[in-house]
C-alpha cells in the first residue's frame, strides 16, 4: 500500500530553508517514506503514538503514520537540539 504524504506548513517551510546538500536528501527519504513508512532507522518518539523521526546528520524529519486513512503527514524538519526538539508537536 502506497502511503499518501502531507506536510504542515512549518515542515513546507523548514524544507525550503534546509542547506542544499540536505534539501535534496530530505526529499528523497520523504517520498521513500511513502512506501516503507517505518523503515528500520526510523525510531518512535517515546509518549508520542503514531509519530517517528528519521535522522538526516543534525536534523530530524518527524512524521506521524496514520493507517486507516492511508496517510503519512511530516510534522517538522528541525535541527537537533535536545528533547525539546520534539515539543510542540501537531
Amino acid at each position: 500500500m502506497r502511503y499518501r504524504i502531507s506536510y504542515t506548513n512549518e515542515a513546507i517551510r523548514a524544507l525550503k530553508t534546509l542547506p542544499g546538500r540536505y534539501r535534496q536528501r530530505a526529499r528523497r527519504l520523504i517520498e521513500a517514506l511513502g512506501d516503507e513508512p517505518r523503515p528500520a532507522k526510523a525510531k518512535e518518539l517515546r509518549g508520542l503514538p503514531h509519530r517517528y523521526r528519521l535522522r538526516l546528520n543534525g536534523w530530524r524529519i518527524i512524521y506521524r503514520v496514520d493507517e486507516p486513512d492511508g496517510m503519512l503527514i511530516v510534522l517538522a524538519i528541525r535541527q537537533k537540539s535536545g528533547p525539546e526538539t520534539y515539543h510542540e508537536l501537531e
